[in-house]
């Protein structure tokens, strides 16, 4: 276990009948433990063949709700417990990728108000090298947030984190040929790009922290999701927040370039 990670594990348990509920140094815990929580070469394989926020999201999930037994919160995952009003003037569902929550009582018939929440997003690093696609994932992380202004005081502390899946071909004649032919040509060229230093190393965590940070404090890390069918894949990731409310009250505009 890294000092870090450590450090969010004390910080989280500490903080069970207290609070903060909800951290970036948790949060970096419970990201760590999931992607220690995956079998060998198992996360390799699902970044390349389906949305890797969901799976992340799934075991970070589960974290939480371990770390948090004995106490009186829980985590939401795919959580709808608060309504707003929809476009066409009716309640519409808000829904956010993970939630924690106080465990209702049988007392109690009401929604409980999170103590925070956390939303994911997920882009392949050969996808995000190009200042139109950092734009993009600015774009798409903003939106979330947004959604989140009318609330935030009852959203508790609002996170980001931002998946940022590396791939890269080890040996191609082990690669099955339906993911060859999905993937071969954008990671070939991404691959080409970093060992000619056309893209830096590092570049897409350092350019979407650089563009996150308008919104609030960011950290960053790796996860090394192991190899599969002849693919090594590491995920780096950016942890955005908690966002502040002078954010909510007063978004500032993305970065033009």
């Amino acid at each position: 276990m890294t000092d870090t990670t450590a450090a969010g594990l004390n910080e989280l348990q500490a903080g069970k009948e207290t609070g903060p509920w909800l951290t970036a140094k948790s949060l970096e815990s419970c990201l760590q433990t999931a992607g220690r929580s995956f079998g060998e070469g198992e996360l390799a394989y699902l970044a390349f063949t389906s949305q890797i926020e969901h799976p992340v999201r799934d075991r970070v999930a589960y974290a939480m709700h371990r770390r948090l037994k004995g106490t009186r919160l829980d985590v939401g995952r795919e959580w709808t417990g608060l309504f707003t009003m929809g476009k066409n003037g009716k309640p519409a569902k808000r829904n956010v990728d993970l939630a924690v929550v106080e465990k209702p009582t049988r007392r109690s018939h009401h929604i409980p108000q999170p103590h925070g929440v956390v939303e994911f997003k997920a882009f392949y690093a050969h996808d995000a090298h190009k200042p139109h696609q950092f734009k993009h994932i600015d774009r798409q992380v903003r939106d979330d947030v947004e959604k989140s202004v009318a609330w935030w005081s009852s959203m508790g502390e609002v996170f980001a984190v931002v998946l940022l899946p590396e791939l890269h071909l080890v040996n191609t004649r082990h690669v099955p040929h339906q993911i060859m032919r999905k993937i071969e040509n954008k990671v070939m060229r991404y691959d080409l790009l970093c060992d000619s230093g056309m893209v830096p190393d590092g570049q897409p965590v350092q350019e979407v922290s650089s563009r996150l940070a308008l919104l609030g404090p960011v950290s960053h890390g790796v996860i090394d999701a192991g190899t599969e069918s002849g693919v090594h894949v590491t995920v780096p990731y950016v942890i955005l927040g908690p966002v502040p409310v002078e954010t909510f009250e007063n978004m500032p505009p993305p970065q033009q370039q």
